[in-house]
Order: structure tokens, then sequence, then C-alpha cells
């Protein structure tokens, strides 16, 4: 009888191993999938093609917009102290 069992548990052994690789091979097909269309995204992300990246180009350039607007705020601003300064002597 425990030969019967141990017989049956084999064959769902090799049942397994045989459906586990075809599985395996699946798992790596899909990775390897996600992996290409991840790097192919990368490349058009970085060429500013995607959607994202467009919205991140336009962000960047508002920011360094508000950025130069402040720099020459406060550079008149030094000008203007340093010239107020220079008429209170």
């Amino acid at each position: 009888m425990l030969e019967h069992q141990g017989s049956s548990l084999e064959k769902k052994g090799e049942a397994t191993r045989s459906c586990g690789r075809a599985v395996a091979d699946r798992t790596c097909r899909e990775a390897k999938e996600a992996a290409e269309a991840k790097e192919r995204y990368w490349k058009l992300h970085q060429a500013g093609k995607t959607d994202q990246a467009k919205a991140d180009l336009a962000r960047l350039a508002k920011i360094r917009k508000e950025r130069e607007a402040a720099q020459t705020a406060r550079k008149a601003a030094d000008e203007a102290a340093a010239e107020e300064a220079k008429n209170a002597r």
C-alpha cells in the first residue's frame, strides 16, 4: 500500500516538474517581455516622446522661468538697496 502511494506521488512530482518548467518558461518570457517594454518606454521617455516626459519638461521649463524671474527680482532689489545705501551716505 505504501509503495502504491509513493509511486503516485512520484508521478505527481514528475507532472509538477514538467508543468513547472512550462510555467517557468512562460514567466521567464513574460519577465523578458516586460523588461524589453520597460526599456523601450525609458528610451522614449529620455527622448521626450512620452506624455510623462512632456509634462515633466513643461514643469521644468515653468520652474526655470520662475527661478529666473526671482533671480532678476533679487538682483534688482540688491541693486536698489546698494543705490539707496550709496545715496544715504
